[in-house]
């Protein structure tokens, strides 16, 4: 069974907002931005409330970007996974365990290339496809990759969620709270 069941991710830069979290449907959260110490107390308080959690490890201040990094999220923090643009972390992740979420941006055809090049190198479990509001991109990868997809970045009405879902994602990760729960 994947983690993203419901199809809304709560992404978070602000930690406090772990409380707000667990009275929502989600059943999986990105923690986006703050320190190791914060992170770990909002892993804990989500955890306990029956959410996946899954860590940027790009930006999380005290998490080096090497496998002592990946291991401090699997065995400090108690992620379910990270969230990454680096590859070489992505199969770090793998080999502890981690469930992976490889993050790329649409920025050209270029990007969008080496992003799926990646992604079948390194047999992510997911991918992030971001910014979601290109639903045609977000078909056109799920047509060359195996891999489930969520999108967002800048996603902050219904109509752009159900968009992203029509063309094929599994999951919309945004940080707005009105959409939280609109299933």
């Amino acid at each position: 069974m994947h983690p993203f069941i419901y199809p809304i991710v709560p992404a978070i830069r602000d930690l406090r907002k772990a409380n707000k979290i667990i009275n929502t449907k989600a059943s999986s959260v990105f923690l986006l931005e703050g320190d190791i110490f914060e992170i770990k107390e909002a892993i804990d308080i989500l955890k306990r409330n029956g959410k996946n959690t899954f860590v940027h490890v790009d930006l999380i201040n005290g998490i080096g970007r090497d496998e002592a990094g990946v291991r401090l999220v699997k065995e400090f923090l108690g992620a379910d996974g990270i969230i990454t643009t680096r590859s070489n972390l992505i199969s770090i992740a793998k080999k502890l365990g981690l469930m992976t979420i490889q993050r790329i941006f649409l920025i050209d055809s270029k990007a969008v290339e080496t992003g799926i090049q990646q992604i079948k190198k390194h047999k992510v479990n997911f991918v992030e496809v971001l910014p979601g509001l290109i639903p045609e991109l977000v078909r056109f990868i799920k047509e060359k990759i195996e891999q489930p997809i969520i999108s967002g970045g800048l996603v902050t009405t219904e109509e752009q969620v159900k968009n992203i879902l029509d063309a094929g994602a599994v999951a919309v990760s945004t940080s707005k709270e009105d959409l939280w729960n609109m299933f």
